[in-house]
């Protein structure tokens, strides 16, 4: 992907914010390798996302959390759940397996040191001994796969929130950059999609919804492709976010909390 970006003599991050119709061309080019990359090789692809639909409900005397502690949080969970790492001893039994966790710098200590302090637990409750997990932090302006991690979700939240849709005042159909991010998302579904069924054998795929185990939890960490919508473990549906409620542009209108409370047995 470094190769690609020095072909094509682009300078600064691939980032969605940056998706224009000069450089689509190159950004189409660096998706094709990162999913080439990954159907060719011991890589794997996990990804998770919010549904604002399912507004989280506090336990009673539960503290309050700022949006930076529910983000964290849900960092922990989605590693903890969403890689099946405590199959990983079943690769090979009689070894210690060292997990190297490299995330985007933050500049909040609390809370990177508190999710340090988490991972270093994380054998202890997958009840896997042999696994060793450390976190380390880095610039993604560096890392060429972390910034095609950050443009495939972009991808995904733009189409998801309709984003294509939008229009200023007095516009009349998309804009240039609409019509390049449009074209791009739909590159980004196209490739997930098509990795999803050729390893899967998958005919049907949903980019907003969790992947399926096909039956066999240890799929968690053997499936090249993963997606996880998270769902709290106790939520009410703002109904305010389904299609039905949502204006002819996607945008949301407002709360329309459903009062029935939901529950769940786990969180993944």
């Amino acid at each position: 992907m470094r190769a690609i970006l020095n072909s094509r003599r682009h300078l600064g991050e691939v980032k969605w914010s940056s998706v224009t119709e000069r450089n689509l061309p190159t950004y189409k080019l660096l998706v094709d390798e990162f999913f080439s990359q990954i159907a060719r090789h011991s890589l794997k692809y996990r990804q998770a996302f919010l549904d604002r639909q399912f507004v989280h409900i506090s336990e009673p005397g539960a503290p309050m959390r700022s949006d930076l502690d529910v983000q964290f949080r849900l960092c922990y969970q989605f590693l903890k759940h969403h890689f099946g790492l405590k199959y990983l001893a079943d690769t090979n039994p009689e070894c210690n397996h060292l997990i190297i966790i490299r995330l985007d710098a933050h500049s909040s200590q609390r809370h990177t040191e508190q999710l340090a302090e988490f991972i270093g637990r994380l054998s202890h409750v997958l009840g896997s001994p042999r696994i060793i997990a450390n976190v380390h932090y880095v610039d993604s302006k560096r890392l060429v796969r972390l910034q095609l991690c950050d443009l495939i979700m972009g991808a995904a939240g733009s189409h998801g929130n309709k984003m294509h849709l939008r229009r200023e005042a007095g516009q009349r159909g998309m804009t240039s950059k609409q019509k390049s991010r449009f074209e791009l998302a739909m590159y980004v579904y196209n490739s997930v999609r098509q990795l999803d069924a050729s390893e899967r054998g998958s005919k049907a795929f949903n980019w907003f919804e969790s992947t399926g185990t096909d039956g066999d939890p240890r799929n968690r960490f053997h499936h090249k492709l993963r997606i996880w919508k998270i769902i709290p473990r106790k939520y009410q549906i703002d109904e305010g976010w389904q299609n039905s409620n949502l204006d002819s542009q996607g945008r949301y209108l407002g709360l329309r909390l459903n009062p029935r409370i939901m529950g769940r047995e786990t969180k993944s």
